[in-house]
């Protein structure tokens, strides 16, 4: 997965987020203030697609963001490992540096390979270190790069404590894919929690609410032929079926917005990680509704 710059996700950020403002607010004016222009769909209906539109481009890049750092941190423990062993063959902690920049690490590889210019260009190896540590920009990159330094400052046979922190930072690795995987199920409870309160609206407006309005028109039209029954459901002529349909659209909206940001924090750690999970649960809502609902 190619590099993607912090700037550039804010960019795409601030671009995307735009682009749902601009066709919340057009929607919005339309239907309250410029009457006389016709809309494609319903204005909550066009928020919803503005949402849609301005959430899939950052969680485009969120999900090639985050499959790069993975790919760091997982080549992590094997760059330490031929460091330590470089290291048993004689050469220093420089050099053998320089020997495991020209393997394959991944997304790793174009990092190291930086940190060895700037070494040759004169820059000290705690400075080129601290330097690598903002470019790969994960914690685990940073902890390394600390350590190697402490290591490069101590002096003397290096390798032996190189093994320790390959261990050291295998470990961290460990602990953070088992809480991963712990974690991960979770998302799946905030989309079975999410798809039980969809299927509930959908079947409250097609199963009861429905009724209910048909009901309703029973009642008037006895009542209009001359009957006396209308008296008895007089409550039921207060029923506005789309009114009702409006209400749970936007209550599903807002599930699935909450949902799916809890549904990336639990699982990845991180709310930027939910923009896919609620992107996904929107467009699960918007054609859910527009199927069963709306057009039924």
């Amino acid at each position: 997965m190619p590099k993607i710059d912090p700037k550039e996700k804010r960019l795409v950020a601030i671009a995307s987020v735009m682009i749902g403002i601009i066709v919340s607010v057009f929607s919005v004016l339309s239907a309250f203030v410029f009457k006389s222009v016709q809309l494609p769909l319903e204005w909550d209906q066009m928020i919803v697609v503005g949402m849609i539109a301005a959430t899939f481009p950052p969680s485009v890049v969120e999900i090639i963001d985050l499959s790069w750092e993975r790919g760091i941190n997982k080549n992590l423990p094997r760059l330490l490992r031929e460091i330590a062993e470089s290291g048993k063959t004689g050469l220093t902690l420089v050099r053998a540096i320089e020997v495991s920049s020209e393997r394959d690490y991944g997304p790793l590889t174009p990092e190291l390979k930086f940190l060895v210019a700037q070494i040759s260009w004169g820059m000290s190896l705690e400075e080129a270190l601290k330097s690598f540590a903002k470019r790969a920009r994960t914690k685990l990159a940073q902890r390394c790069a600390d350590l190697i330094s402490e290591v490069a400052r101590a002096g003397g046979e290096s390798q032996d404590i190189m093994e320790q922190l390959n261990k050291h930072i295998w470990e961290l690795q460990s602990i953070d894919s088992e809480r991963y995987a712990q974690m991960r199920p979770y998302s799946a409870v905030v989309y079975i929690a999410f798809g039980v309160f969809l299927f509930t609206d959908i079947m409250l407006i097609r199963s009861f609410f429905t009724q209910i309005v048909q009901l309703q028109q029973k009642v008037a039209n006895t009542a209009s032929a001359g009957g006396s029954a209308g008296s008895i459901f007089g409550g039921a002529s207060q029923v506005d079926l789309n009114l009702l349909k409006m209400v749970l659209f936007h209550a599903t909206v807002v599930q699935a917005v909450i949902g799916g940001l809890v549904a990336g924090k639990m699982s990845e750690g991180r709310l930027g990680a939910g923009l896919k999970h609620v992107m996904l649960l929107l467009l699960i809502t918007f054609i859910a509704f527009l199927f069963f609902v709306w057009r039924s």
